[in-house]
C-alpha cells in the first residue's frame, strides 16, 4: 500500500516512530500537506521573480522538489518526535536534505538562470578534437579528415553494443539508456547555437552509429541466447581482445606508418610529401591532436598498455629469478617514487635524449608511454595482492592436470587475481583518467586546458570562465561513474557482490 511505502521511506531517511500506526500516518500527511503548500508557494516566487520561460519553469520545478523534501522531512522529525528515539538519524537525514535544497537552488540558478553557455557551444568542436584538427575538420581548404574520427566511433559504439549482447540481461536495460545517449551527442552535435559546421553530416553519422549498435547488439544477444555459457565466455573473450586492437587501431588510423602513407601516395598518384599532407593519405600528426580525444586516448592507453604492464611486472616481482625479479622490483619502486607529474616532465625533457637515437617520438606519444609504464606500477602491485591470495590447492591442482607454469599463471592464477582485485583495478582507471588533467601543465592540449582557455577565443567570452569548467567537470564525472559502473556489472556477474562469491566465482 502506498502508507507502508510513505512510512518505509520515512524511516530510511530519519529513523522510526513511537507513535501509533494510526496517528503515524496521519502526522506524515499533515507533514506533506504542509510542506507541500509552502513548496508551491516558494515555487511561484521564483515564476514572479524570474519569469515563465523554459529555463525558469525547469528550475523553479528542481526547486519546489528539493524543498518538499526538506521541508516534509524536518515537519514530520519535529511532530513525529523521531529525534528522540534516531537522533543521529533524523540529524543526518534533515541535514542532507537540506543540503540537497542548497546545492539545487544554487546550482541550478546558476545554470538555468545565470550562466550563458555559448562559450561551450561555439567550441563544441575545439573541446572534442583540439585547435589543429578542428580547422581540418571545419574549413574547406583543408582535406576532411573527420573519417578517422568517425571509423574509431563506429567500431567503439558495435563493439560497447555487442559486449552488452553477451551479458543475457533484458534488452531494454541497455537499449534505453543507450539510445538516450546517443539522443544527447545527436542533439550536442545538432544544436544550431554559434554553430560553425555543416550538422547535417555528423548527426546522419552518429544515427548510423546507432543503428549499427542495435544490429551488432541484436546478434550478440540472440547468438549468446542460442547458445552455452561457454560459447558466451568465448564470445566475450574475442571482444575484449578486439577492444584491445581498437587501441593500436585509433592510434594506426590517425597517423599512419610513413610506409603505409607513401603506399597510398602510389596508389593515388602523390608526387610529392607537400601534396602528401594536403590529401587523406597524409595522416593527423599526434602534434595536432587535442581536446578530449587525448584525453581518452591517453587514458585508454594508461588502462591497456597500464594493464599489460602490470601483469608482466606483477609476475615478475614474484618469480624466483634474479634477472626478472630484481629489474620489476626496481621499475616499481622508482616509478613509484615520483608523483606523474614528474614523470611527465621526464617524458618531455629527458626521454627525447634516450630515445631519439632509435626513434623519434612526438610528446603525445611519449605520454602514451609513460601513462601506460606509470599505470602499469600501480597495477601491478594490486594484482600482487591478488596473486598472493590465490589458494595454494589450485595451484597444485593445476600442476596435477599437467598445466605447465605459464599456463598456470595465466589460466588459474592470473584470473583468481583480477576477480579478487577488480575493484581496485578499476580504481586505478578511475585515476588514470583524471589524471590526464595533467597534460595541460606540459601546454598539451587537452580537454581541460582547452576548457580553460575557451573565454579567451572571442572577446564576448571574457567573463564566461565557470562555464566549460563545469562541463569538463560534468565530462570527467560521467565516464568515471560509467567505468564503475561497469566494474560493479562485473562484479555481479562474477558473484563478488555478496558475501562468500569468491568461492562462488
Amino acid at each position: 500500500m502506498i502508507q507502508d511505502r510513505i512510512l518505509e521511506i520515512e524511516q530510511s531517511i530519519i529513523g522510526k516512530s513511537s507513535l501509533v500506526p494510526s496517528l503515524n500516518i496521519t502526522f506524515s500527511y499533515v507533514g506533506i500537506g504542509i510542506s507541500l503548500l509552502l513548496s508551491v508557494y516558494n515555487f511561484l516566487g521564483i515564476l514572479s521573480e524570474e519569469g515563465t520561460s523554459i529555463k525558469a519553469l525547469i528550475f523553479a520545478i528542481l526547486v519546489l522538489l528539493a524543498s518538499f523534501l526538506a521541508i516534509y522531512l524536518t515537519i514530520t522529525s519535529l511532530i513525529k518526535q523521531t529525534f528522540w528515539k534516531n537522533p543521529a538519524s533524523t540529524l543526518l537525514g534533515v541535514l542532507s536534505a537540506w543540503i540537497i535544497y542548497l546545492v539545487v537552488n544554487g546550482f541550478g540558478h546558476f545554470a538555468l538562470i545565470e550562466a550563458d553557455w555559448e562559450v561551450v557551444w561555439a567550441n563544441r568542436v575545439l573541446v572534442l578534437v583540439g585547435q589543429l584538427m578542428t580547422e581540418s575538420l571545419t574549413q574547406p581548404y583543408l582535406p576532411n579528415q573527420s573519417w578517422r574520427l568517425w571509423s574509431i566511433l563506429y567500431l567503439t559504439f558495435a563493439l560497447i553494443a555487442a559486449a552488452y549482447g553477451t551479458t543475457g540481461e533484458k534488452p531494454l536495460k541497455f537499449l534505453i539508456p543507450f539510445t538516450i545517449f546517443c539522443g544527447i551527442l545527436t542533439y550536442i552535435a545538432w544544436n544550431p547555437t554559434a554553430i560553425n559546421y555543416n550538422s547535417d553530416e555528423p548527426v546522419m553519422k552518429l544515427i548510423g552509429a546507432t543503428i549499427l549498435s542495435y544490429f551488432t547488439f541484436g546478434a550478440s544477444y540472440i547468438y549468446c541466447s542460442r547458445n552455452e555459457e561457454y560459447v558466451a565466455n568465448r564470445l566475450r573473450s574475442y571482444l575484449a581482445l578486439t577492444s584491445v586492437a581498437l587501441f593500436f587501431f585509433a592510434i594506426f588510423i590517425m597517423n599512419p606508418p610513413e610506409a603505409v602513407q607513401d603506399l597510398c601516395a602510389q596508389v593515388f598518384g602523390i608526387s610529392s610529401d607537400a601534396n602528401l599532407q594536403l590529401t587523406r593519405c597524409g595522416g593527423v600528426e599526434a602534434s595536432q591532436w587535442g581536446g578530449i580525444f587525448v584525453n581518452l586516448i591517453v587514458a585508454t592507453a594508461g588502462c591497456v598498455l597500464g594493464f599489460g604492464v602490470g601483469v608482466v611486472l606483477a609476475f615478475g616481482r614474484q618469480s624466483k629469478l634474479p634477472f626478472f625479479k630484481y629489474p620489476a622490483v626496481a621499475l616499481i619502486e622508482t616509478v613509484r617514487s615520483g608523483p606523474l607529474i614528474c614523470w611527465l616532465y621526464f617524458a618531455v625533457f629527458l626521454l627525447p635524449d634516450i630515445i631519439d637515437p632509435f626513434m623519434e617520438l612526438e610528446d603525445i606519444m611519449r605520454m602514451l608511454l609513460i601513462f601506460g609504464l606509470f599505470g602499469g606500477c600501480y597495477i601491478a602491485e594490486v594484482l600482487r595482492g591478488g596473486l598472493q591470495a590465490v589458494d595454494s590447492g589450485q595451484k597444485e591442482a593445476a600442476i596435477a592436470l599437467g598445466l605447465s607454469p605459464m599456463q598456470t599463471k595465466l589460466q588459474v592464477e592470473l584470473p583468481n587475481a583480477v576477480r579478487t582485485t577488480l575493484p581496485s583495478i578499476v580504481s586505478v582507471f578511475i585515476g588514470l583518467w583524471k589524471d590526464t588533467t595533467l597534460l595541460f601543465i606540459i601546454n598539451i592540449l587537452d580537454f581541460f586546458k582547452l576548457a580553460k582557455d575557451l573565454p579567451n577565443t572571442s572577446p564576448g567570452y571574457l567573463g564566461d570562465f565557470l562555464e566549460p569548467l563545469y562541463v569538463t567537470a560534468l565530462v570527467f564525472w560521467v565516464f568515471a561513474f560509467y567505468l564503475s559502473r561497469i566494474s560493479m556489472r562485473i562484479e555481479k556477474g562474477l558473484g563478488l557482490t555478496n558475501e562468500g562469491g569468491g568461492e562462488a566465482a
